[in-house]
């Protein structure tokens, strides 16, 4: 069915991209009278908000992680763990430093450790 036929009978033709990007900036709208209104979309901010609470999220879910995984085996056992993971290669040193046991994760350990037990 050629173009032609396609806008005579339905009254539907598809636009040039250059043409529907600029039939995009607008929208359609009805007000409170029944009219229909054509005004400009409203242009978005790019928001940083969501890697930031990703970052964040991720902080703490390694934290809860680590105050688990010394709570199940013990603080001493930890700690060697993390020296045999220190000696290692490149991304077993950066595990080891990531999973080191830090004054928040002593802190969420003494909150947890009643609840456990």
């Amino acid at each position: 069915m050629g173009v032609s036929l396609l806008k005579k009978k339905t009254g539907f033709v598809l636009l040039p991209d250059s043409q529907r990007q600029a039939t995009s900036q607008y929208s359609t709208t009805v007000d409170k009278n029944g009219l229909v209104q054509v005004v400009p979309r409203k242009k978005s901010r790019r928001s940083f908000g969501a890697p930031i609470r990703l970052i964040l999220l991720f902080g703490v879910l390694i934290t809860i992680f680590k105050a688990l995984a010394v709570l199940n085996v013990g603080l001493t056992a930890y700690e060697e763990q993390l020296t045999a993971l220190s000696s290692g290669n490149i991304v077993e040193q950066v595990g080891s430093v990531l999973l080191s046991v830090d004054p928040l994760t002593n802190a969420v350990i003494q909150g947890i450790a009643p609840l456990i037990r």
